[in-house]
């Protein structure tokens, strides 16, 4: 029963959802477990390669959503159409990702990681590229994949245990970068790397409907891994 329960959250976790329920409110404590998990998850040598802003402001929310409109939709060549093969907003800007309208946003922010309380700071060229170019048979590293793969792993980490507590998620990384840091406080020289909404779906909606435009549905895809 566990392993059927564990089995069909794995599915389900693949799914982006895009409207949200918002008469219904999430549970702080359920917050603080979504926190622990995109926090406490696994990195390479435990370090902080990023740092996680954590929404819950309905207003921020929105400012923040406005941030992920597509630009260009619908333009000549922008080859992307809504659930219905339509290209539709012709005018040439699109609709926001309203994954982002959900219950909690989570922003996972770029940070400089720290070991052993002195700043590790990241080189310029990673290992690949300056191996055997150093000169003195050192590597350097660089932070940049880490970062990646952690934010990708705590998404995961975020999306599994927010789908075994019986909420939905979206990921989004298509945003305007400098609007959306503005609106995170994000220091200059530091980006915003990957926004995530967890929230409450709307039961009585198709899950690829935008949550306040409901004249348009997103694309999906089957799943193509084996």
């Amino acid at each position: 029963m566990f392993r059927q329960m564990i089995k069909k959250s794995i599915h389900k976790s693949q799914h982006c959802n895009r409207n949200w329920d918002l008469s219904k409110k999430m549970p702080q404590e359920d917050i603080d477990l979504i926190i622990e998990a995109a926090t406490q998850c696994v990195t390479k040598q435990n370090l902080n390669h990023y740092k996680t802003h954590v929404i819950t402001d309905r207003t921020l929310i929105e400012e923040i959503e406005a941030a992920t409109a597509i630009p260009d939709f619908g333009s000549e060549d922008n080859e992307f159409r809504g659930y219905d093969g339509v290209q539709g907003y012709d005018e040439g800007f699109g609709p926001t990702n309203s994954q982002i309208s959900a219950h909690t946003v989570l922003a996972f922010v770029e940070d400089e990681p720290y070991q052993f309380g002195e700043e590790i700071r990241e080189p310029l060229e990673s290992s690949r590229e300056m191996r055997g170019k150093t000169g003195d048979g050192k590597m350097s590293v660089s932070y940049k994949e880490d970062r990646d793969q952690a934010v990708g792993i705590a998404a995961g980490y975020v999306n599994l245990v927010a789908t075994m507590m019986g909420y939905s998620t979206g990921c989004c990384k298509c945003f305007h970068m400098d609007k959306i840091n503005k609106a995170l406080g994000v220091p200059e020289g530091k980006n915003t790397v990957l926004l995530m909404g967890v929230g409450i779906a709307d039961p009585a909606r198709q899950r690829q409907e935008h949550h306040s435009d409901a004249s348009f549905s997103f694309g999906s895809h089957k799943n193509m891994r084996t």
